[in-house]
């Protein structure tokens, strides 16, 4: 009786083969804790922030290669998660704080990962995949925008 090639463990000097690229899996292992801690701060729920990371990780998967090839390859993850996490987010409650429909997607997500899930800038910045002193920036003109809406509020009141 033969035993099938495929069904043996590999030789010493044969490489197990692997389900993912090594960087992809270096990837994902580095970024799912923040993308589930910012998931679950967007939808709310975690099962809905579970399946929208789950899912962003599977559309960057299929575009790995593009993904590798461009400029900054966490930036184009970044985008792919926030989109997902924004069209799950869609659905049921979200605790967020209302506020950031008066700043940009980058200025809300950089407060979003800075402020509330209390990651630093360097972390934030490696995340969203940008500079150091963008998210600064992002960071004190959402602070502006905010203050602007909170004062013109108050006026009314």
């Amino acid at each position: 009786m033969t035993a099938d090639r495929r069904s043996l463990p590999p030789r010493r000097d044969e490489r197990a083969p692997r389900e993912y690229p090594l960087e992809y899996d270096a990837f994902r292992q580095l970024n799912q804790q923040p993308y589930l801690r910012y998931a679950r701060l967007r939808t709310g729920d975690p099962v809905r922030a579970a399946r929208s990371v789950s899912q962003a990780f599977a559309a960057l998967y299929a575009r790995w290669p593009d993904t590798l090839r461009s400029p900054c390859p966490a930036a184009a993850a970044w985008e792919i998660l926030h989109t997902t996490v924004g069209v799950e987010g869609q659905y049921g409650r979200n605790p967020e704080p209302q506020l950031p429909c008066v700043l940009t997607a980058a200025q809300a997500d950089a407060v979003r990962l800075h402020h509330h899930l209390g990651l630093s800038v360097h972390k934030t910045a490696a995340l969203m995949g940008t500079e150091e002193d963008s998210v600064r920036a992002l960071l004190r003109s959402a602070a502006r925008t905010a203050g602007g809406v909170c004062a013109r509020a108050s006026r009314r009141a």
